[in-house]
């Protein structure tokens, strides 16, 4: 297998893994591990805590699904060997499962939040989500776009 395709599954295994570890903190470590960035925003940004808190935690949401979107992408269609297209799906095909895979997942761990003591699933999260997974698709089409561009033009 192509190092390339390795590491875009390792990455992808890997934020699915951290996403999982997060969603199992109780309620009161999960606050406590964003009390920081929350004490940094409400002084620099002149709100109150649960401003920053919300902003916080709904950024840390798209922001994980972007990385993961991007690192499905790439796991279902980039594989190349030795400059040749391998088995991965064409673009649409691919693209269209790392946003349902995604989205999928994002309604997973709102179910498993639901488990968790403190914590609740919420309809809200799961859109967040699905439009970071499909924010980190774009991504890396624009920046495959972006790179071929130059390779054909080199």
């Amino acid at each position: 297998m192509n190092r390339k395709y390795l590491h875009s599954l390792w990455l992808t295994i890997a934020v699915m893994a951290f996403i999982f570890i997060q969603s199992a903190f109780p309620a009161d470590l999960s606050s406590e591990e964003s009390g920081i960035i929350v004490g940094f925003l409400t002084r620099w940004l002149h709100t109150d805590a649960g401003q920053s808190v919300f902003i916080v935690r709904k950024t840390a949401h798209f922001l994980e699904y972007l990385v993961l979107g991007a690192g499905l992408l790439r796991t279902l269609h980039y594989r190349k060997t030795d400059g040749k297209k391998t088995s991965g799906l064409p673009a649409f095909p691919a693209a269209s499962a790392a946003w349902l895979f995604g989205t999928f997942y994002a309604v997973t761990d709102e179910v498993h939040q639901m488990l968790v003591p403190g914590r609740s699933g919420e309809c809200r999260d799961v859109l967040i989500d699905s439009a970071g997974v499909l924010a980190g698709i774009l991504l890396v089409i624009i920046v495959f776009k972006i790179k071929n561009r130059k390779e054909v033009k080199g």
